[in-house]
Formats: C-alpha cells, sequence, structure tokens
C-alpha cells in the first residue's frame, strides 16, 4: 500500500515539474488546426431556399409535397495561422461542406440536389487575452467556395460546378493549451455557427 501511495506521489510530482517547465517555455508562433463546424449558413440557406422551387413545381403541378429532408452535415477543415503579434494572427482556412436535399411529391416525383462545398478563406484573428494557456479571440475570414453539385431528377442526372464568395465571422473563440491545445468558436459563415477541434503550435 505504502509502495502505492509513494508511486502515485512520485508521478504526480513529476507531472508538476514538467507543467511548470512547459508553462516557462514559449509557445510557437505557427498553428495547425484541425476542427468540426455545425450548422454551416450554406446548409442553413439550403434549407429555406430549396423548398421555394420545389413549392412553385407542386403548386403548378397541383402537386403537394409528401417528404422534405436537407442534410445537415456540417464542415471538416483545415486551417494554418501565424502568429504576428500577441494580438494578431493571419492565416487561411480550408473546408469541405457536403449538402443534400431530398424532395419527394405526392403522386411519387423525386428531386435530389447534392452539393460538394470547398471553401478557402483567409482569415485574421484578433486576440483581447492570451495569457498562459488561455487565448480569447475574434476574426474574420473571406475567400471562395468551389461548389460541384449533382441534381437528380427522376432518372436524369445533372452535374455542374462553380464559384461562389465566402465569408466567415468568428464573435467569439477560446483556446485551452500551451503547443498541444483545443478550441471553440462560435460564429456565422461558411464553417459553422458551432466550431471545435484540436491545435498545434511550433
Amino acid at each position: 500500500m505504502k509502495k502505492h501511495l509513494l508511486f502515485c506521489l512520485l508521478l504526480a510530482g513529476m507531472m508538476f515539474v514538467n507543467s511548470a517547465f512547459t508553462q516557462d517555455k514559449p509557445t510557437g508562433k505557427n498553428e495547425f488546426r484541425v476542427g468540426y463546424g455545425m450548422l454551416t449558413g450554406v446548409e442553413m440557406a439550403n434549407t429555406i431556399f430549396n423548398i421555394w422551387p420545389a413549392i412553385g413545381v407542386t403548386v403548378i403541378s397541383k402537386d403537394t409535397i409528401a417528404d422534405y429532408s436537407p442534410s445537415f452535415y456540417g464542415a471538416g477543415g483545415l486551417e494554418y495561422s501565424r502568429h504576428l503579434k500577441p494580438w494578431i494572427s493571419v492565416g487561411v482556412s480550408a473546408t469541405i461542406n457536403p449538402i443534400s436535399t431530398y424532395i419527394k411529391s405526392i403522386r411519387g416525383y423525386e428531386y435530389t440536389w447534392t452539393y460538394y462545398v470547398l471553401s478557402v478563406m483567409p482569415r485574421v484573428d484578433f486576440y483581447y487575452l492570451n495569457k498562459g494557456p488561455v487565448s480569447l479571440y475574434s476574426g474574420v475570414q473571406v475567400g471562395a467556395s468551389f461548389i460541384f453539385w449533382t441534381d437528380k431528377t427522376g432518372n436524369t442526372t445533372y452535374y455542374d460546378y462553380g464559384v461562389s464568395p465566402a465569408f466567415h465571422i468568428n464573435a467569439f473563440g477560446i483556446r485551452i493549451g500551451k503547443d498541444i491545445g483545443g478550441y471553440m468558436e462560435w460564429g456565422y459563415g461558411f464553417r459553422g455557427i458551432f466550431n471545435f477541434g484540436v491545435s498545434a503550435k511550433f
């Protein structure tokens, strides 16, 4: 029993010393992130606006909608930032957001829209707290989205692609950790209302 207690105390002491030395070491200026965003602006726009053309079709054909199912898969992303000063960083993010919509009418007509939205956006973040392992910040991103979609009506399938502006506003973000940490962000745009992931600085 005494050996187990001594081992636990020794292990706790080593973790404390390691933590103290880690706190003294300055963090790197380069940061990589891998994350996931929920409820993107593109998904919400797809849910709201895609129903209106469908309603128009069904009204003209005197049909009604039996099933309407938009997706909310969210967006996965990779990011890189360079910390120029303790209060500002610049970088770029790349996200992929798959989106699909399925509509079925009472008469059996089926309509399917499938999008893949690849967004690349330069970003700038402003830090109003950057102390120890905790960072609080806000930021903005503006760039472009490359959209690849498939439209299917009955047995007919159409393929197309396009480019559109992309943006994201990060109202509030928090990162916890020194070299390796986790982050959460709340905002609106092409990366989602709620974002979270892991971060590495070097």
